[in-house]
Order: C-alpha cells, then sequence, then structure tokens
C-alpha cells in the first residue's frame, strides 16, 4: 500500500528528471535571447524569436508537470495541520473585502476560506505553500478558460500584488494574456535555482516537510 514515503521515493525519478529539463530550458532560453539580440537579418531574428517563445512553452510544460506531482502528494498525503496566522490574516482581508464589495464574484453564503488540506508547509506571504501549489496546478490545466474560479484568481492577485514586476518571464498577471503560469508558481516557491540540482533540492526539502517524511 502506498504512503506518503512511497510516494516521494516513486515519484522521485521523475521529479529530479523534470527539475532538469527545466534548468536546460533556462540556459537554452538565455542563448536563444542571446541570438535574438546578435541578428543581423530579418530571419535570423524571427528564427530566434520562434526558439525563445518555444522555450518558454517547453517551460511551462515542464513546470506544470512538478506542480502536478506536488499537488497529487498534498492531496493524498499531506499531515493536517492548523491554519497559519498568514492564512487566517488572509482569509480576514479577503471577507473584509467581500462585505465591503457587494458586486464581488463571491456570492456564497458562507465566508470565504482557504482549503484546509492545502494550507500546509511555510508561507509564501500570507499564503501558505500548499494553496500556491494547488492554484498554479488549477491554473495550468485551466489557463484557457474564460475565468478562473474564484480561489485562484485570488491567489494569483496576491502573488501579483507582491511581485508586480517579476524578471526572467516570470509573471503573475492573469489578465495580461492567457497563458499558463507554472513557472511563475515555481519561481514564488523558490523552486527554480538553476544552480545543479538545487530546485529539486528545494523542492524535495518542501514536499518531505509536509508530508512529514524523512528521505
Amino acid at each position: 500500500m502506498e504512503d506518503a514515503r512511497s510516494y516521494m521515493t516513486s515519484t522521485a525519478p521523475a521529479a529530479e528528471g523534470m527539475f532538469k529539463l527545466l534548468n536546460q530550458y533556462g540556459w537554452q532560453k538565455m542563448r536563444a535571447f542571446v541570438g535574438i539580440t546578435n541578428s543581423k537579418t530579418r530571419e535570423e531574428i524571427e528564427r530566434h524569436k520562434e526558439a525563445f517563445s518555444g522555450t518558454d512553452i517547453a517551460r511551462e510544460v515542464v513546470a506544470g508537470s512538478i506542480l502536478q506531482i506536488a499537488y497529487f502528494g498534498i492531496e493524498r498525503y499531506a499531515v493536517p495541520a492548523d491554519k497559519s496566522q498568514g492564512a487566517l490574516r488572509f482569509e480576514s482581508e479577503m471577507n473584509r473585502l467581500i462585505r465591503e464589495n457587494p458586486s464581488t464574484r463571491w456570492k456564497k453564503q458562507r465566508p470565504f476560506e482557504l482549503p484546509n488540506g492545502f494550507c500546509v508547509g511555510r508561507d509564501i506571504g500570507l499564503l501558505p505553500l500548499g494553496i500556491l501549489v494547488l492554484a498554479g496546478r488549477n491554473q495550468y490545466n485551466h489557463y484557457s478558460d474564460t475565468r478562473l474560479s474564484v480561489l485562484n484568481e485570488v491567489v494569483f492577485n496576491q502573488l501579483h500584488n507582491m511581485w508586480p514586476a517579476p524578471k526572467h518571464g516570470v509573471s503573475f498577471d492573469l489578465y495580461e494574456k492567457k497563458r499558463p503560469r507554472a513557472f511563475s508558481i515555481l519561481a514564488a516557491l523558490g523552486w527554480t535555482d538553476s544552480r545543479k540540482e538545487m530546485g529539486y533540492s528545494a523542492y524535495k526539502r518542501d514536499m518531505s516537510e509536509v508530508l512529514q517524511v524523512e528521505l
């Protein structure tokens, strides 16, 4: 019977491999950018632009797959905990805004709450790590939808307020254009360090803490 430890062990080769791919795409993106700046003809510019754009798409696919592995691990095996002070403060602020803005999308009779099962791990700003994984995974799977659910939108709005103008193709602005933001979520989680295996090490450390296993 699978448990948290066996889940981490069985998914480790795939997760580690995807982090290595992610680092490779980072270097490819830099090479494509250098190619654009050094291009001498329109044809060269367009060719390097296509490589630059293609690298972005591939990077999002890999990042989305990493979030999927983290999501399933948290959904199935995360150890429940009391909500952090940051999460409680975020809920309180959201409910204040709902009360003060009758036109809000939140039409339910009950107060806004972050799902308990994903309020796990360290806080990034006011939001628990598990909530970022949840919202990032959902946005990746539904990025072409007209609107995301309220939970997913408020998480990305919070991240956009925290980091309105991040670098390296990272963006939390859902209204910029419809595209996956999985890599942006990994960046917010601190799982994108391009040094050898550092992204995977950070992922492994966070997931081990959330699932309360020693590897």
